[in-house]
């Protein structure tokens, strides 16, 4: 499927490295033709116990000399299934790497924006808002930094918290449980939960009554100890319940739980493809399902599960992106595409200088994400910031 008989023909690859925070790193790579159209993508790999570099080489090699008008081509040149990618996701992060940063380029080739020429593609009008509603994620923030141990404490979660409210985002993330480890030896909420609803309640005292609050729980529960915790959660006034176990790999105890619980119940942050989510929200697994663009398949098939969706009913979408500056600008390109209805996820506070990554810079203000203007994602990695805070090499 191509818009306009378009093509990218991949010549070059090269990847770029930024230490954002502590031990995390942003990690891109740039695929250009010899025509001087380049298309970046993300594969920022904290969540994987390998390098998605390699793959991304290994796959990219495939492309080179080869006239590609669809995203999907990554899967067809290199005998790909779903099926492969819904198993590997190592494998799957590549591949939605790779389809990010082809979107880019076509659209580029198109002199359209990302979010335009997605639409484009489903003969859709190529209008799109601007703006996409964020949520902010102060998980990160709340992660070691280049000193060392943040302050965790229940006042310290709720004194970020506040600030990103005062700072105009209607809605807050946070992970108050990351000392958990399942399983329990007995049953019921485990001694090491304590402090995270301490934290919960210090952040709810702080809020005003219509902020509403996200508790992500980095499937750090299991079957009686999730049941337990999604009640509190409720009578505490939370607003949505994320994995308290993992999904995917554990789909019927998450429908169990989800049955169980008034809350909404989200996630599916690590899964691939439409068919997988459609199944999540039809399955009745999860409430709200929540596909990242470096895992999921990429801006096209994120747009696809957005839009499926969506139309089924609204408010079962919101895309997971704790990630870098590429990573948030394709998925607000994917959001407007498909018509957001909950907001877009955004990690704040990570450090200080994020915005500057990009050229024109990332602009977030009153708790919106302004897209840029421009072709393809409208901004390119600025070359200056990667000289003097990052890496770049090839494989």
């Amino acid at each position: 499927m191509s818009v306009s008989g378009e093509w990218f023909s991949p010549k070059n690859l090269e990847f770029q490295k930024i230490k954002a925070r502590g031990p995390t790193e942003w990690t891109t790579f740039s695929l250009s033709d010899s025509m001087g159209i380049t298309g970046e993508g993300e594969i920022t790999f904290t969540q994987l116990s390998g390098s998605v570099a390699s793959v991304v080489a290994r796959l990219a090699n495939k492309l080179r000399g080869n006239k590609i008008t669809s995203d999907y081509d990554v899967l067809t040149l290199n005998n790909l299934t779903d099926i492969n990618l819904k198993e590997n996701t190592l494998l799957a992060s590549a591949v939605s790497g790779l389809r990010c940063a082809v979107t880019d380029a076509l659209a580029r080739t198109s002199n359209l924006s990302m979010a335009s020429y997605i639409r484009a593609l489903d003969g859709e009008k190529t209008s799109h808002p601007s703006k996409i509603t964020l949520y902010a994620n102060i998980n990160r923030s709340m992660l070691p930094d280049d000193n060392g141990v943040r302050d965790r404490s229940p006042e310290s979660f709720a004194k970020t918290a506040t600030k990103a409210e005062q700072e105009g985002f209607n809605t807050i993330k946070c992970a108050p449980f990351d000392e958990c480890t399942p399983p329990y030896e007995k049953s019921g909420i485990p001694p090491a939960a304590d402090l995270g609803i301490n934290r919960i309640s210090a952040i709810k005292e702080q809020l005003k009554l219509k902020t509403k609050l996200y508790v992500d729980c980095h499937s750090r529960f299991d079957e009686q100890s999730a049941f337990d915790l999604g009640n509190i959660l409720a009578s505490m006034g939370v607003d949505w319940y994320e994995e308290p176990v993992d999904p995917i790999k554990k789909t019927n105890l998450t429908k169990t739980i989800r049955e169980n619980c008034s809350i909404p119940l989200a996630g599916g942050e690590m899964g691939y493809g439409l068919e997988l989510f459609v199944s999540l929200i039809q399955e009745q697994i999860l409430d709200v399902v929540m596909p990242d663009i470096k895992f999921c398949g990429g801006p096209v098939e994120a747009y696809r599960i957005g839009r499926e969706l969506e139309n089924l009913k609204l408010g079962t979408v919101s895309m997971h992106c704790p990630s870098g500056p590429i990573s948030l600008l394709a998925s607000a390109h994917c959001t407007a595409a498909f018509g957001n209805f909950l907001p877009l996820e955004h990690a704040v506070y990570e450090n200080n200088w994020r915005h500057k990554i990009l050229e024109p810079s990332e602009f977030v203000r009153d708790g919106f994400f302004h897209i840029p203007e421009g072709y393809g994602l409208g901004a390119h990695l600025d070359q200056a910031i990667i000289a003097t805070k990052g890496v770049k090499w090839t494989e």
